[in-house]
């Protein structure tokens, strides 16, 4: 390590923002077990064995979904072409089923569970109930949401971070909860979808995890730069005073949708991407670092 690029930051002026599926809980090693509990449901419509392939493609959705939005810099794509020729083949499909959603608010929405299920269901050549998605998807979210835990090293940080009387806010993407019309489009209500990830987050209290306010990709999401925007004016709101990016943490688990803007355009003190399983922290200049374990961050606080 550099030491004249290490991070170092004052606790006293300190504010942070985390993303919250994959940084502070385990929400992709948990699709496994959550993807299960649509199964019960699926039954139901279109057969056992119909329900456990319909699984099946859903976890491969998702695999391929999230190894996308980990990837750092578009460069990367050009190394895994495969990965790249399937994924844009899926928000290929998302963008035929969100025509009305593109239409109204200049995007689709790629994380939509219901979304999953369709395409899931597609690839089976299964034809399912506007009703039967959105209890699949619910079922998924429940649990969840039950069985979430809080990943390595981030209780202890916020136990630091509330040691010196820091604000911490949550800034996470939409969960995207879409409805199908009977045209087989898919609708969007912002406030809809943004309750329900208000209902997955506030537990988290329980676990240790306080904050003061939650930002939620409803409806511009990540990683625009209004997305962050919003976030920072939630922030100034609730704490009742301008803030000072360069005093702003972004702690999130991929660089290209939480850290990169908040970097590179809006100038926060530091970014830190975290990756599970890593055992030690990497440096990659004073306001960038990456991590396995958050507890490590408070060696940059002074």
């Amino acid at each position: 390590m550099n030491p004249n690029t290490k991070p170092s930051l004052s606790w006293s002026e300190s504010i942070w923002f985390f993303d919250v599926d994959d940084t502070l809980i385990n929400t992709a090693e948990l699709t496994e077990v959550s993807s299960q509990s649509m199964v019960p449901v699926l039954e139901k419509s279109i057969g056992k064995e119909k329900a456990g392939q319909l699984r099946e493609h859903f976890l491969q959705i998702f695999a391929t979904m999230l190894a996308g939005h980990r990837l750092h810099h578009p460069a990367e794509w050009e190394k895994q072409p495969e990965l790249k020729k399937e994924y844009n083949a899926l928000v290929q499909k998302m963008e035929s089923y969100q025509q009305h959603i593109q239409e109204e608010f200049g995007g689709i929405k790629k994380w939509s569970r219901e979304i999953f299920v369709q395409l899931a269901a597609d690839q089976i050549g299964i034809d399912l109930a506007p009703t039967v998605i959105d209890l699949a998807a619910d079922a998924y979210w429940t649990t969840l949401a039950e069985k979430a835990t809080l990943l390595e090293g981030v209780l202890e940080l916020f136990q630091e971070i509330l040691a010196h009387d820091r604000p911490v806010f949550l800034v996470t993407g939409s969960d995207a909860h879409l409805q199908r019309n009977d045209d087989g489009q898919f609708r969007y209500s912002p406030k809809y979808s943004e309750e329900f990830k208000l209902k997955r987050i506030h537990p988290l209290r329980e676990k240790g995890v306080h904050f003061h306010g939650v930002s939620i990709g409803d409806p511009v999401d990540k990683p625009h730069r209004e997305f962050f925007e919003k976030a920072l004016k939630m922030a100034a709101r609730e704490l009742g005073k301008t803030i000072d990016p360069k005093n702003v943490i972004m702690v999130g688990d991929s660089f290209a949708s939480d850290l990169q803007v908040p970097k590179e355009e809006l100038g926060f003190g530091l970014v830190v991407l975290f990756e599970k399983g890593r055992t030690k922290i990497e440096t990659i200049d004073e306001r960038q670092v990456i991590t396995g374990n958050l507890a490590g961050l408070t060696q940059f606080f002074y």
